[in-house]
């Protein structure tokens, strides 16, 4: 049995006691207070539960820099994308160091579950056992980029599901976006997935050219194409909806998980997500990192917040972190986000610099925090910085990682 003790446990966002334990084995056995502070003077010791990004590429980690390069999501594509892309087709380890050092990241800022879409996604689940983070893997299944076809690209992701033995893995199909999969492509996909009962991760609406793809192209309205290919009728995971408005009723559904990345909308002029509007339907609103100059998902909880309550009073400065527990974690199916008895021990010990001025949420994302410890379903998979199971793999990929770097730059 172990058992961590903090200055505050939250249970959840909105609810924390003071001076309290945890102990777990793989599951969450109680919560009870204790008595004295936990941590040396100056600092504040938090326990709170994992974090989730429900939208991520991994395998793009290498060029997260090149989204602050001033260009539209089109025009990055075509400079960076495709060509480091069609680089990781021809060199598919990339993939897996790649993977390591986000993860790494990831769970540096609190993130204990992701869900990730991309190309040699073999080697990301590689990865992810090694470094023992939750996981929902798709490949982007689509009829242009890396693959000759889209039935290339939907038997790699199938190959995936025969692959994944993990209780902590999930595998969804990934029909990418419209612009890059046609409908009945799509629809062929999506009907595949409610066969073999999986969900489903795609990137919709995300610039306002898709809408203006389905209407020159095909004739669909975006109500259209949702009610054709039947992703009203799929557990799904809907990266970006910037210019979904129009079907904000619909999305609002259950079986749909809206996945926010403010910073990469932002950066690449994707417009502003109509967030209030969804919420304000109890639409399954969550944080995704998508590709951003880091993979800290605190600092996506923090433009989330300067982003949606710009001129609309004082914001709630634990709003993005319940996207980014309670919500996520549901709509992932891993769990219910929360500190609770019998949930997977899935948290995250945190040192926060000065005083919490009595809301310790905000505070660790607010202020000066620190991971210090990070369990799943009662592991310790990360301590002082580093991955406790893969540390050695980590420094491999620093080196490795460099050499194909290099070696990029020529394939360009």
């Amino acid at each position: 049995m172990n058992e961590v003790c903090g200055d505050y446990v939250v249970i959840n966002p909105h609810v924390w006691l003071s001076q309290a334990c945890v102990r777990f084995s793989n599951r969450i056995k109680d919560i009870y207070r204790v008595s004295g502070s936990s941590v040396e003077k100056g600092k504040v010791r938090v326990v709170t539960h994992g974090l989730a990004t429900t939208h991520v590429h991994l395998g793009l980690y290498p060029i997260r820099n090149t989204i602050v390069s001033g260009l539209s999501l089109d025009d990055w594509v075509r400079k960076f994308v495709w060509s480091w892309e069609r680089f990781l087709r021809e060199y598919p380890e990339v993939s897996y160091y790649a993977s390591l050092l986000a993860v790494r990241e990831l769970l540096s800022s609190g993130v204990t579950a992701l869900a990730d879409m991309h190309f040699n996604e073999g080697m990301v689940y590689k990865a992810v056992l090694e470094s023992g983070v939750k996981a929902d893997l798709s490949t982007p299944i689509m009829n242009h980029g890396v693959f000759e076809n889209y039935e290339e690209a939907l038997e790699e992701n199938l190959g995936l599901l025969k692959m994944v033995d993990d209780p902590k893995v999930k595998v969804r199909l990934g029909p990418c976006t419209p612009r890059l999969l046609d409908p009945n492509a799509f629809k062929e996909v999506v009907e595949l997935a409610r066969e073999l009962e999986l969900g489903v991760h795609t990137h919709l609406a995300e610039v306002f050219e898709d809408l203006v793809w389905l209407k020159n192209k095909y004739s669909m309205s975006l109500r259209d194409f949702i009610k054709f290919v039947g992703l009203d009728k799929v557990n799904a995971i809907v990266a970006h909806a910037v210019w979904a408005e129009e079907i904000a009723d619909v999305l609002s559904a259950n079986n749909f998980v809206i996945s926010h990345p403010p910073r990469s909308n932002i950066l690449l002029g994707d417009g502003r997500a109509p967030i209030r509007n969804y919420l304000s339907r109890l639409s399954n609103v969550t944080i995704g990192i998508d590709v951003a100059p880091t993979y800290d998902i605190r600092e996506d909880l923090r433009a989330y917040t300067l982003l949606h309550y710009e001129g609309e009073g004082v914001p709630d400065l634990r709003e993005a972190f319940s996207l980014a527990t309670t919500t996520a974690y549901r709509g992932l199916g891993f769990g219910k986000g929360e500190l609770i008895e019998g949930e997977d021990a899935d948290l995250v010990v945190w040192s926060v610099e000065g005083p919490v001025a009595g809301d310790p949420v905000a505070s660790v994302n607010w202020g000066d925090s620190i991971v210090e410890e990070v369990y799943v379903s009662g592991s310790l998979i990360f301590k002082g910085g580093e991955l406790t199971r893969a540390r050695k793999s980590v420094e491999e990929a620093y080196y490795v990682l460099k050499e194909y770097l290099n070696e990029f730059f020529k394939f360009r």
